[in-house]
């Protein structure tokens, strides 16, 4: 993983690590298993935890969602309750010094990098020829999943398929001449007319998968 520019943190922000990277830690919503980057700081005495998850069940998050602000009485070097009146509580200057920038940056390409994974699992893979509006709605969703979390989705289509990206770009505009997909990027979409086609191919991929031999 290359290395990324981080902004400069305000002289009030400490980030507290890990060094590599951010966090990753495991949880369950309902019956799906997400995975969420945590980065930590110390901003102003409080301890400051900016999240983001990779694999909500109710879709991908473009940005960080979770964010955690507690008072940190080690930091003061203190177990006691404070006196009442001494201390500031979440100030406005408090919250407009919350590093999102910096969390945003040290969490973008592992996010991408576990995102991507997930889409890969569950949508290749691809058809061996790329023929029937089946073949194209399939092609075309991986496209618009992928451009929800990565800047580079045909690159990535080259990269697990083996073909090239001028093949896959063809294809994609092909999928759009066919009116199933629209737009490009991050606002690209499966037409309306396609997307129960478009849902039956994700589950069908899933329910395969799930199956004790994976096939």
């Amino acid at each position: 993983m290359t290395a990324v520019q981080l902004p400069d943190l305000a002289p009030n922000v400490e980030y507290r690590g890990p060094k590599e990277g951010p966090a990753i830690e495991e949880y369950v919503d309902g019956e799906a298993d997400v995975t969420a980057l945590w980065a930590r700081y110390l901003v102003n005495g409080f301890a400051v935890s900016i999240g983001w998850d990779v694999g909500h069940p109710m879709g991908h998050f473009r940005e960080p969602n979770k964010l955690s602000i507690e008072f940190d009485v080690f930091e003061h070097g203190t177990n006691e309750a404070p006196t009442e009146g001494s201390l500031e509580g979440i100030t406005t200057a408090l919250l407009r010094s919350i590093p999102m920038a910096h969390a945003r940056a040290l969490m973008r390409e592992h996010h991408e990098q576990l995102s991507v994974t997930d889409i890969r699992r569950d949508i290749t893979p691809f058809p061996t020829r790329v023929e029937t509006e089946r073949d194209y709605t399939h092609i075309a969703a991986a496209y618009v999943a992928l451009g929800e979390v990565s800047v580079e989705p045909i690159k990535r289509l080259a990269e697990w398929s083996g073909e090239s990206i001028d093949t896959w770009s063809a294809r994609l505009r092909r999928a759009r001449a066919k009116g199933i997909l629209e737009g490009k990027g991050r606002q690209a979409r499966i037409a309306p007319g396609f997307l129960s086609m478009k849902d039956e191919i994700w589950s069908s991929m899933r329910a395969r998968k799930d199956e004790p031999d994976g096939h």
